[in-house]
């Protein structure tokens, strides 16, 4: 069984997949990236993320090397040619960057051929029972425009793993005390039965899932409201849960040394987790 990736038109042994070190994702992350949960061997959503791809290649002016029928086809025989390797339930992971410029330079020297990466891992999110984790507080020291899902992930990499080093499975991140998101999430809370959540802006990145889950809680007779919180309602929230399209829902039941609610998980987020999988069902 070989792990095939799809790289720059040709489909090929992971293994053996090579970009030059002059590619300037490579040397200056110039670049940006989509991940696509795949269940039972069909892409989830995959029109709404290919529409934040195009919209992240916008913002950074490159053009999608790529329209959308023909981003449906690479992704659709990377599924198939690795069904014997990551099974019918896979992760999809598309790059694309500027491409290989004649030397290291800040700036382009002209029109770049984009460099193209697909390729796919096995998920198992959604196969098991709903699991509290716990999450930290830290101060989001990213960049301005997080809403451009950028390969440039230093940032997101140090606050992860400073969570993790101190026995935390997520960083929930603030900017002056105002929420913004996970490090790889969007958050959720409930309070007195509404649902609320930071509005999209240029401080966090509009979540596939996300939107998905308001749309779910509006279904539901949720009340969903988008606005600032600050990190002592977070705090002081019946309940929390972070989402994204490999993890799905996750609930956190405690941030730092302070229990969330009454430190089980709530009936909102059990609730919400039931539609989103019911909602899977439905189109699977």
């Amino acid at each position: 069984m070989t792990d095939t990736v799809f790289l720059n038109g040709d489909y090929v042994a992971k293994a053996n997949a090579k970009i030059s070190v002059l590619d300037r994702g490579f040397l200056f992350a110039d670049g940006v990236y989509e991940v696509i949960p795949v269940y039972r061997g069909k892409p989830f959503r995959v029109k709404e993320h290919l529409n934040r791809l195009f919209d992240s290649l916008r913002q950074i002016n490159l053009s999608s090397p790529y329209s959308e029928s023909q981003w449906l086809e690479i992704i659709t025989r990377v599924i198939v040619k690795n069904l014997n390797v990551h099974g019918d339930n896979q992760s999809i992971y598309l790059q694309v960057t500027r491409g290989i410029d004649s030397d290291r330079q800040h700036t382009v020297s002209g029109p770049l051929p984009a460099t193209v990466l697909v390729m796919a891992s096995k998920l198992t999110t959604g196969e098991s029972t709903l699991k509290g984790e716990k999450a930290t507080l830290l101060e989001d020291i990213r960049w301005l425009h997080c809403d451009i899902k950028s390969i440039a992930l230093l940032a997101n990499t140090l606050l992860v793993n400073q969570a993790k080093a101190n026995g935390f499975d997520e960083a929930i991140l603030h900017r002056q005390q105002w929420l913004t998101e996970g490090a790889s999430s969007n958050v959720f809370l409930v309070n007195n039965g509404q649902v609320l959540t930071p509005p999209k802006s240029q401080y966090i990145l509009g979540g596939i899932t996300r939107d998905l889950i308001i749309e779910l809680c509006q279904a539901s007779g949720l009340e969903v409201c988008q606005r600032r919180v600050h990190i002592k309602e977070l705090l002081d929230a019946d309940e929390v849960w972070i989402c994204s399209s490999t993890r799905e829902i996750s609930p956190i039941i405690a941030i730092d040394d302070k229990i969330i609610g009454s430190g089980r998980i709530g009936a909102t987020t059990r609730r919400m987790a039931a539609a989103l999988q019911a909602f899977k069902s439905e189109l699977l």
